[in-house]
Formats: structure tokens, C-alpha cells, sequence
């Protein structure tokens, strides 16, 4: 199995995580329905963006068999394709959504954010937070604050990409990333937290 499979079976893995373990939350299966298919985005876009190997077909059957008779071809490439052009601009925090909000509130004690919007390896984590950060308002929008969830599933799933960049690229090239200070910084604050959950 390719990395970008083994992608979007942890990013499905993180996205039932974060749910429940992180805002504890109960899921429609409509809603699981949505996170599949921005996961098998977000995969396809990582296999064509960094592994430059043609990852659709196994992506797709992946997508397939989790989404059964609700799969849709036509919706997963126009997911696919929404994300690839949001990652287009220059800054990502114009514009007016919950984590473009949150990017825009935390940016004066963390600059570093900013370094996410250098490069598509950034770039693509941004634009599949807000997907999830969007699916997760949309299911819950009374039970927790938008800030909180932009926070959470903005550092776990910085996070995770910043694992898969390593194992893809090599360490000395995910260094070199544009992006890389955003990562570091947020790899620091990761640590904080476990070592504070540990306590």
C-alpha cells in the first residue's frame, strides 16, 4: 500500500478521533458520509502534490467500498478540485470562515501561521481543516464554539500532515518547505499539550 492510501486511512482514523475523543461528539452517517469524501480528497491531492504517482484509482476504491451506495464520483472530483483552487490564492486567511477567523485571531501571538500560506504543502492543510472545521460546525453549531474546534482540528491535523510529510519527503527535505516554521511551531505547541494531557 502507497502512502497516499495509508493517508486516507489515518485521516479517516484522526477524523473519528478528533471527533470523539477531542469534542466528543456523535456522528450522522450522513456526516461520516462527508468526512470520507473530503478525507479521499485530501489523499488524492497529497498523492498528485508529493508522491507525483497516480493515486485516483486507489484512492477511489477506497472511497468506494467506505461510501458503498452513497458514492459519488461526480462529488468526490468536485471536492477534490474546490480544494485544489482554493489553494490557489496568495492568503488564505482572506476571506470569511470559521478557521480563516481563528487563523486571523491567533496570528498576532503565532506568527508563524502565516509561513502555511508559502506553499501547497501548507496550503493543503488549510484548505482540508476547513473542510473539517466546517463539517463539524455543521453538525454541532450549538454545542461548540468555532473557535475551539478551528484550534483543535487546526494543530491535530497540522500535525498529522507534518508526520506524512516527513515520511514522504525525508526530514531534510520537509525542512526545507516554505512552510516549515508553521509545522515547527506547531509541533512545539503539540508537545505542549500531550505533555500537559500526561500530567
Amino acid at each position: 500500500m502507497n502512502s497516499a492510501p495509508m493517508f486516507y486511512e489515518d485521516l479517516r482514523d484522526w477524523f473519528l478521533y478528533t471527533a470523539r475523543s477531542w469534542l466528543h461528539l456523535d456522528l450522522a452517517s450522513a456526516t461520516m458520509d462527508e468526512a470520507n469524501e473530503i478525507c479521499g480528497a485530501a489523499a488524492f491531492l497529497f498523492g498528485h502534490l508529493f508522491l507525483a504517482e497516480d493515486v485516483g484509482p486507489s484512492i477511489t476504491r477506497l472511497v468506494k467500498a467506505d461510501l458503498g451506495p452513497h458514492y459519488s464520483s461526480e462529488r468526490l472530483s468536485g471536492l477534490a478540485t474546490k480544494m485544489r483552487l482554493a489553494m490557489t490564492g496568495d492568503d488564505f486567511s482572506l476571506g470569511t470562515s470559521p478557521l480563516r477567523e481563528y487563523i486571523k485571531w491567533v496570528k498576532p501571538s503565532a506568527p508563524t501561521v502565516e509561513y502555511a500560506f508559502t506553499d501547497n504543502a501548507g496550503k493543503l492543510v488549510l484548505v482540508t481543516a476547513e473542510e473539517f472545521v466546517n463539517l463539524f460546525l455543521r453538525e454541532n453549531d450549538a454545542q461548540h464554539a468555532p473557535l475551539h474546534v478551528s484550534e483543535i482540528v487546526f494543530l491535530t491535523l497540522t500535525d498529522l500532515f507534518a508526520n506524512y510529510y516527513i515520511r514522504s519527503q525525508g526530514n531534510d527535505n520537509f525542512r526545507a518547505f516554505r512552510s516549515y516554521p508553521y509545522f515547527e511551531s506547531i509541533s512545539e505547541e503539540m508537545k505542549r499539550i500531550r505533555s500537559e494531557s500526561i500530567e
